[in-house]
């Protein structure tokens, strides 16, 4: 006899449809074999923010993995998406309500 409310096991089912789909669709990525001088998934970004000159680093990171308080950004963040393909001395723009970030890219390190 099962003892758990249907709704909840509804719910953990579906959580490990979706678990069990994300393991299907995985793609590992050998950092190694990224372009080192561009930047893409899993690279760590050092950025010059704006008229700050305040010094940031991330690493571009899958949706599960980002925590933007340990320097880690998911690859479907606005940031990121200006940040892929781009090299040590481009510059991006975060369009920001009020005020637009200018980003200068300083080094990109696959680590």
């Amino acid at each position: 006899m099962n003892c758990w409310p249907k709704e909840r096991l509804n719910h953990i089912n579906a959580k490990l449809y979706l678990l069990n789909h994300r393991i299907d669709t995985a793609i590992i990525v050998n950092l190694d074999e990224q372009p080192q001088d561009e930047i893409r998934f899993g690279a760590r970004v050092t950025l010059n923010i704006g008229e700050t000159k305040k010094i940031k680093t991330f690493q571009i990171v899958g949706v599960d993995e980002a925590d933007v308080s340990k320097g880690k950004i998911s690859f479907i963040s606005p940031l990121a998406c200006e940040l892929i393909d781009k090299k040590i001395g481009d510059k991006v723009v975060l369009k920001r309500p009020g005020k637009d970030i200018v980003y200068e890219i300083t080094n990109i390190a696959y680590s």
